[in-house]
């Protein structure tokens, strides 16, 4: 049993260490990254990662820089195929799953207009996080009511894995105790 490598895609948005000191969340949300990070680089996922503004907001966070996603630099808040080195990259017909701050934000921007393109939208709820948790909690309340799925991360690995039998159960399963 394999994956299909097109079938999901990781964006990870705007995890730039600047952002650490504001977000009580942060840390806990580049450990849920980096487990993603991980579990895509087993199951041949594709990934990328997002900077807003690194000229002022700095880079991507080092501890995820260690998987080695392509980073495409952005301005706007929304990390959607009207950026062209996005364009360039995204695979059109794969399940975008996204992780990333500020939850209502660039996070939320980029949900929209990828639901708004007729992409499926999968947010790891655990993987996201934004300077007021409540700001958070509406920004995936809406998300969901716009079509996106939100969910933990233990239950994406679970839907990519799909059944114990997967030749990557045990790698996978590790990641989440």
């Amino acid at each position: 049993m394999t994956t299909n490598v097109h079938l999901y895609e990781i964006l990870v948005v705007d995890i730039q260490q600047n952002f650490e000191p504001h977000i009580t969340e942060y840390d806990a949300t580049v450990k849920i990254t980096q487990k993603l990070l991980s579990a895509a680089q087993t199951l041949d996922i594709p990934t990328i990662a997002f900077e807003q503004y690194p000229k002022g907001l700095g880079h991507t966070d080092s501890r995820l820089l260690a998987y080695s996603p392509p980073v495409v630099e952005k301005t706007t808040f929304s990390a959607t195929p009207q950026n062209s080195d996005f364009a360039n990259k995204i695979d059109h017909q794969s399940i975008k799953v996204l992780v990333g701050l500020e939850a209502h934000i660039c996070v939320y921007h980029t949900a929209t207009d990828l639901l708004n393109q007729g992409h499926r939208v999968y947010i790891i709820a655990d993987g996201v996080c934004s300077r007021n948790p409540q700001h958070k909690a509406w920004a995936l309340e809406q998300l969901r009511n716009d079509g996106a799925k939100v969910m933990s991360l233990e239950t994406f690995l679970f839907e990519v894995l799909k059944d114990a039998k997967h030749a990557k159960f045990k790698q996978i399963s590790k990641l989440i105790q």
